[in-house]
């Protein structure tokens, strides 16, 4: 057999695969999930930890009962020299020895006080009219001069008085009261402070209250003895609640009611103001531009026999002290907003009527225009500014909470209901 006819052997064919195992894209990357339990175990402490916090704010500040760390140290102080050599007692003091006292000659010519040489001339009567001394209108001046405020007062309400005065005062007394601060007219307006804030914080009447007050080292008054046993004495808190509401808009009186008990001061033990006794008082309508608080103060208390005690304008607070209540507070912003929205509506409705083009359109158009767009400015203008002038209006509900502060002893008697004494009871 020849090379030709030498037979072909057959090459292995690989094995045909099915359309479904072919990858026709790359094998996504394997996504991570996390560990529900790990998740539950998480929030779980997380929720413990935000729940002990709250606990924690929520508790009352504790005191510590230990004893505080001592500024100065008090167990070794240092002596001085010296008094490691004074005697132990009196016993020890060595003897004073007196003053020898000169002998004085007979005095001489020149010798006589000035005091004695103007008693022995002749005494002339001489009257001077009050008022008139020179030297006495200088100090009353520099009085009135340290009294003064800082800043003038603009107006001419205090010129006729002013001219008054000068006209009844002496004449070196006039000139000089001729320019007081607290009377300049408007000429001194030109002296007015620049920033309005320096007016507003006032600064000259907080240092003035500060340094006011008597300068005596020992007090005015003496110890007074109790004139009655059964006394409420000024400091006493009264705790109450409103009976009836309280708004602003309008003055009116107020009513309140006793909630605890009220007891001598002395001992503590007899009831002077039972619970449920009635508080009559009056509040201030008079609210300006950011206050919260409305005024309130008690003028009577009547019991619940009837018998009653005028209080001298006691003054209300909240449970925490501070003067007034405070409850809800409406400043109106609806109706500002309310007037501002309405003129720019007209005003852009005014701006629409016109023609585009001022020089082709219509003369008695645009002047309506231009007349109507003037008279809705100023109108809206007008409503704006009545607008914020309107107070805010303070409103207390009834059964808020207040507490009334005496400031002035109250003497009462026990509380016992008189009819039930006469026997009208029955």
């Amino acid at each position: 057999m020849s090379q030709d006819d030498t037979p072909d052997l057959a090459a292995p064919q690989a094995d045909k695969v099915a359309p479904e195992a072919v990858a026709l894209r790359a094998q996504p990357r394997p996504v991570t999930r996390l560990n529900r339990r790990s998740l539950a175990i998480l929030a779980g402490v997380l929720a413990v930890a935000v729940l002990g916090a709250l606990m924690w704010s929520l508790q009352p500040h504790r005191r510590s009962t230990g004893e505080q760390t001592e500024l100065y140290n008090v167990d070794r102080v240092s002596k001085s020299e010296g008094l490691d050599a004074l005697p132990t007692d009196y016993s020890k003091l060595p003897p004073a020895l007196l003053p020898a006292v000169p002998e004085l000659g007979p005095p001489l010519p020149g010798d006589l006080g000035p005091a004695i040489v103007k008693s022995q001339q002749p005494a002339t009567a001489a009257y001077a009219a009050p008022g008139h001394d020179p030297n006495d209108a200088l100090r009353k001046e520099a009085e009135a001069a340290a009294a003064s405020s800082v800043f003038f007062r603009s107006g001419g309400q205090n010129a006729a008085p002013v001219a008054q005065t000068q006209v009844a005062a002496a004449p070196g007394f006039a000139a000089n009261a001729a320019f007081d601060p607290l009377a300049a007219g408007p000429a001194s307006t030109a002296a007015q402070p620049a920033d309005p804030t320096a007016v507003q914080n006032r600064q000259d009447q907080k240092e003035a209250f500060m340094k006011a007050g008597p300068t005596e080292t020992r007090n005015s008054g003496n110890l007074t003895l109790p004139i009655s046993p059964y006394q409420v004495m000024a400091g006493t808190v009264v705790a109450g609640a409103l009976v009836t509401g309280i708004k602003s808009d309008l003055p009116g009186d107020v009513i309140a009611t006793v909630t605890e008990p009220v007891y001598d001061t002395a001992t503590g033990r007899f009831l002077l103001i039972p619970q449920g006794s009635r508080i009559l008082g009056k509040y201030n309508s008079q609210v300006s531009y950011g206050q919260s608080r409305v005024q309130v103060v008690w003028n009577r208390i009547i019991l619940p026999d009837t018998s009653s005690l005028t209080l001298d304008n006691l003054a209300g607070t909240d449970p925490a002290g501070y003067a007034g209540l405070e409850d809800d507070v409406d400043y109106h912003w609806g109706r500002i907003f309310a007037g501002a929205a309405l003129t720019t509506l007209l005003g852009v409705g005014a701006e629409l009527a016109a023609p585009e083009n001022r020089q082709d359109g219509d003369r008695v158009i645009i002047a309506g225009r231009d007349s109507a767009q003037d008279s809705i400015n100023q109108v809206g203008q007008e409503m704006t500014r009545r607008n914020l002038n309107i107070q805010p209006t303070l409103t207390q509900r009834p059964g808020l909470p207040v507490r009334i502060i005496v400031n002035r002893d109250l003497v009462l008697r026990p509380y016992q209901p008189l009819f039930f004494n006469r026997g009208t009871s029955r």
